[in-house]
């Protein structure tokens, strides 16, 4: 028998977790939540028994493995209250699913539960969503206890993750990396739809119309990676068509100008790593996207 598992926060990453470890044979014993009825149909969703739920943290004291899954302003608080506790039948590994915060932000004194911190890196939309692209998931494992790493490995092996480590002090630049990769990645997309609007194109055509063209990128960056998967007008050299890019965002959407020379000054510096953009048509287009931030 694997261990047992208790889950404290059943939102949608500590449903879409739990449920992968208990038909992976990590028995889910204990589910907790401010709400009774909010913990009573996250076990109905994890396929555990009902007797499961509970508001208590008392209830916590047979568990093995603790996932706290909550947000990041209550991981130290929460993590406190379950250390004092004093009534474990044995010390278990406390896990935080928190990509900012390192596992240390969950100690508290001489304690001797096993501190862990495990991120999946993956965008939680939805839990059904989330529990099917758990497979394959890099989950990074970061502790300063190689009990606790290996227990986490373990964990990411058992929902058919990849797990990867990251330094305790990377964890805030290892975090900045997954917003900018998704949470960035939406804000861009959203930027070009609203061009297409301003373009006349009904707000429900605009965003099956750019699809295609962000899964081709991606696939782009799949196959070749980010320098050679770059394809457009900065990479071409075509001055020309940026100067009427930046002229017709200036007319009609000036909002997102900004975006657009920072964004087109990054596109330039991945172009010269490529080695498609020669560097005296790479210094006219920065040139360009300088002076042209300055008016």
């Amino acid at each position: 028998m694997n261990l047992k598992v208790a889950l404290v926060g059943p939102g949608r990453v500590g449903c879409a977790v739990s449920k992968r470890l208990n038909e992976a044979g990590y028995p889910v014993t204990t589910i907790i939540s401010r709400s009774h009825e909010r913990a009573t149909e996250a076990c109905s969703y994890i396929g555990c028994s009902t007797t499961s739920a509970s508001t208590q943290l008392t209830e916590l004291v047979t568990a093995e493995i603790i996932l706290l899954t909550v947000p990041d302003d209550q991981i130290r608080p929460l993590a406190v209250r379950i250390q004092t506790l004093n009534q474990f039948t044995k010390p278990p590994t406390l896990i935080h699913f928190s990509g900012l915060h390192p596992a240390r932000v969950m100690q508290h004194h001489s304690s001797p539960l096993e501190l862990l911190s495990l991120h999946p890196l993956l965008p939680f939309a939805s839990r059904e969503k989330a529990y099917l692209n758990l497979q394959g998931c890099p989950c990074a494992l970061e502790s300063k206890s190689p009990k606790a790493l290996m227990i986490g490995e373990e964990l990411v092996s058992a929902i058919r993750g990849a797990p990867f480590t990251i330094d305790q002090n990377k964890k805030p630049l290892y975090h900045a990396a997954a917003c900018i990769a998704s949470n960035y990645l939406v804000s861009l997309f959203a930027s070009a739809r609203e061009l297409l609007i301003n373009c006349g194109i009904e707000p429900d055509r605009a965003t099956p119309l750019l699809l295609p063209l962000v899964r081709a990128s991606v696939g782009n960056i799949q196959n070749l990676g980010p320098e050679q998967g770059l394809t457009g007008p900065i990479v071409r050299g075509d001055i020309g068509t940026v100067t009427e890019h930046l002229q017709a965002i200036q007319d009609n959407a000036p909002e997102l100008l900004q975006l657009y020379l920072q964004m087109g000054i990054v596109t330039v510096e991945i172009s010269q790593k490529s080695g498609r953009l020669a560097p005296q048509t790479a210094t006219l287009m920065k040139d360009l996207l300088d002076k042209k931030g300055l008016k």
